[in-house]
């Protein structure tokens, strides 16, 4: 039997799951629940993920995501490897650390995300780990609550702007899960969609479409193409693909920095692969070219607001 097909496009929203091998614990101490918010963190600037909210618990995690790139996989796969790798090596271990695939559950964002925040944050609390969720360190709640202490890549303004503050936000939580999703979730097998029967309409849809135009593929990822990334950096710089491709000794060039690591990042290139495109001997280049914009980026918001105005311009573009 072939594996579910994974629902995967542009500005999805999930809640995404995963458990250890035979419900093993996956964090053993303190600095591992750090290593894996590190590592979300790494995801989010690497494959511009909006992480929407988080709860980790010693055995299992629970992610709330939107991909505006369409790229779920990806980023998954980014994760859970570099977390596998790192707690195998603080621990002396090797080998799987999760079960297998991650469940990813798409929502109908309008009108379920912010019970399914609810039901992340109330966790801990069903769990009997904490009395309420702000007292649960492994989880975003309190940042709902303390916005000036949110990590910068914890988007929380989405939720909290449904309500008129984070008093509200947080009686809103305290009521508890409504009956519809404590059924959804109490379930053996969970669906694949939470949404209203119009949301799962769509989706289904979108399914037919990709099982009629790609009926080999179990799961079909949006992406743009080197060639649009190239040509859109290029039209914003004024410079023609060519000398984005053309690297100068000694010239600092930033439109050809900005191009390697929208390339990078948008057409999930490896690093060798992006340095054969840009004619570089070493893919260490590409490497150090792609820090320097993404470091750049963190305190530099005009370079921010322009690199992120090229991506969305790229992602207008007729697919």
């Amino acid at each position: 039997m072939s594996r579910p097909l994974r629902i995967e496009y542009p500005g999805a929203v999930y809640h995404v799951m995963n458990r250890g091998n035979s419900r093993k614990k996956i964090f053993l101490s303190k600095e591992d629940y750090q290593t894996f918010l590190s590592a979300l963190a790494e995801t989010h600037d690497l494959w511009g993920v909006e992480v929407l909210a988080y709860c980790l618990l010693d055995n299992h995690y629970h992610l709330c995501l939107r991909t505006p790139q369409g790229n779920l996989s990806r980023i998954m796969r980014h994760l859970g490897g570099i977390y596998t790798q790192r707690f195998n090596r603080a621990h002396g271990r090797d080998g799987d650390l999760f079960r297998g695939r991650y469940k990813a559950i798409v929502v109908d964002a309008d009108d379920y995300l912010t019970s399914v925040v609810r039901y992340i944050h109330l966790n801990p609390v069903e769990a009997g780990l904490a009395k309420a969720p702000e007292e649960y360190r492994w989880s975003s709640h309190a940042s709902y609550l303390k916005r000036k202490t949110a990590p910068a890549w914890l988007k929380t303004q989405e939720v909290l702007g449904r309500f008129g503050s984070p008093k509200e936000f947080q009686a809103f939580v305290l009521a508890g899960n409504d009956a519809a999703i404590r059924t959804f979730y109490r379930r053996s097998r969970q669906g694949p969609v939470l949404g209203k029967e119009t949301f799962r309409e769509r989706i289904r849809k979108r399914l037919n479409k990709i099982d009629r135009e790609h009926p080999r593929y179990e799961r079909v990822e949006v992406r743009p193409t080197v060639e649009r990334v190239l040509k859109q950096v290029g039209k914003e710089y004024e410079v023609s693909v060519e000398d984005l491709l053309r690297g100068r000794r000694g010239v600092h060039n930033e439109a050809r920095r900005v191009a390697m690591y929208l390339v990078k990042r948008l057409c999930d290139l490896t690093l060798q692969e992006t340095a054969e495109r840009f004619r570089v001997g070493s893919y260490g280049v590409v490497g150090w070219a792609c820090h320097g914009v993404r470091t750049r980026m963190t305190t530099d918001k005009r370079l921010m607001n322009w690199v992120e105005g090229i991506q969305e311009k790229i992602y207008q573009q007729k697919i």
